[in-house]
């Protein structure tokens, strides 16, 4: 019977590709236009960088300088301080990709890795500051005014972190002796397979949108509801309707703190662990949007 109902849902998608194709091309087109001017510029730098530092034992000095934040504070394992700020300089889905090269070599447990999944989601301050405060609202005040409640709340979330018993783990290896042709060659591996990896969940979940745009009308108004699957799709709807500018602000805060099911995805085919589950951090984004609308609105109501 399972069988026979994917059967049945996968010829109905293709049957609605194959009478929408004008506009799944049109979908597919954007989605590549999308990561390829401005996805992949903000992140392969840093995705590229972060290998090449915890090849090159970068995240010990690091550790020593935050590591009594990460212990008292947010309560995890100091090392997470190196996904902390390079999420924080260049956003989700890359903060899955640095929690799991701090698991992967070691340095971080397994409860340190749902830990900072939880805290650790931070959109790309450029694109927030000049995509959707300049761009999106017209506005980069308002777009500073989301970040800010983007940032705060999740951290906010990082403060009520359980505390455990837990011991630091040290980096105890050689990398220093590492040839670096070796550690670049792998890092560039490494970002393209995670490149395209997004590429193809993006891509996906656009033509789920467009394939649902064309069998449900919604008013143009509240179009930004796609943002609950794909954020940019949704900010861009959001920013062209009628909507008052504060109103826009608001749930743009919530969308982006939220991340949209195409983020979701993407975070947890790069972690690729079993042993994580996916509720605790869908909770966790509702939780990171309802503090955002909160921060945003006392914002706007003090300096708008």
């Amino acid at each position: 019977m399972k069988k026979l109902i994917y059967l049945i849902l996968f010829t109905l998608i293709i049957f609605l590709v194959l009478i929408n194709s004008y506009d799944i091309m049109d979908s597919i087109r954007f989605s590549f236009s999308l990561c390829v001017n401005n996805l992949f510029p903000s992140i392969i730098p840093f995705m590229l960088l972060s290998n090449i530092l915890i090849n090159y034992d970068f995240v010990t000095e690091l550790s020593d300088i935050l590591g009594n934040i990460m212990n008292k504070v947010f309560k995890v394992n100091k090392n997470c301080s190196f996904a902390l700020i390079m999420s924080i300089l260049s956003g989700t889905p890359s903060n899955s990709k640095y929690i799991k090269d701090l698991y992967s070599n070691n340095l971080i447990t397994l409860k340190d890795v749902k830990k900072c999944l939880n805290f650790c989601h931070f959109t790309n301050p450029i694109f927030i500051l000049g995509t959707i405060g300049y761009t999106f609202l017209g506005n980069k005040k308002l777009g500073l005014i989301i970040l800010i409640s983007h940032f705060i709340s999740s951290l906010i979330i990082g403060l009520f972190n359980k505390k455990d018993n837990f011991i630091d783990n040290k980096i105890n290896n050689n990398n220093s002796k590492k040839n670096f042709i070796n550690v670049l060659k792998d890092s560039i591996n490494s970002t393209i397979d995670t490149l395209l990896l997004i590429l193809g969940i993006i891509t996906t979940t656009i033509i789920i949108t467009s394939i649902i745009s064309n069998l449900i009308h919604i008013n143009e108004n509240y179009k930004f509801i796609y943002g609950l699957l794909e954020i940019t799709q949704g900010l861009k709807y959001l920013s062209l309707s009628s909507l008052n500018i504060n109103l826009k602000t608001i749930i743009a805060s919530f969308i982006i703190s939220f991340g949209g099911l195409s983020i979701h995805a993407q975070v947890f085919s790069i972690l690729d662990n079993k042993k994580i589950r996916y509720l605790p951090y869908l909770i966790s984004r509702l939780i990171h949007g309802i503090i955002s609308i909160i921060i945003t609105t006392i914002l706007l109501y003090i300096f708008i």
